[in-house]
């Protein structure tokens, strides 16, 4: 069955494992990667798959509500994978305000969108 899949912190360690295996092992799956492309995050992971035609990279931030919300509209999203975090631990103790800006309201954001779009949308 196809889909488009909306992988959340898609240029990380484990984001780009997914993104990969995804592309390999679903030829009925689309990707779009959502990523802010922090510390944590790399562009040059999914080199490989940059041009790959099932396989979209967005540089953005999942607090972005209108932006959110236009990626489930442009591109009818119907599954999410959400990696995005703030995840190092001693970052979190010296600087707490993006993690909870990150790990909790924009958990909060992709989770509201997703909800709203799909009661909305029927899927």
């Amino acid at each position: 069955m196809a889909k488009t899949v909306l992988v959340t912190g898609g240029c990380g360690f484990i984001g780009t494992n997914f993104i990969r295996l995804i592309l390999k092992s679903r030829p009925d799956w689309r990707v779009v990667n959502l990523d802010r492309l922090t510390y944590a995050g790399n562009l040059e992971n999914l080199k490989d798959v940059a041009d790959h035609p099932r396989y979209r990279f967005i540089r953005g931030d999942i607090c972005d509500r209108d932006l959110v919300t236009g990626l489930f509209a442009d591109h009818r999203i119907d599954t999410v994978v959400h990696f995005a975090a703030e995840s190092h631990v001693d970052r979190s103790i010296t600087g707490p305000d993006e993690f909870i800006r990150t790990n909790i309201s924009g958990t909060f954001t992709l989770l509201d969108v997703a909800r709203q779009q799909w009661l909305e949308n029927g899927a």
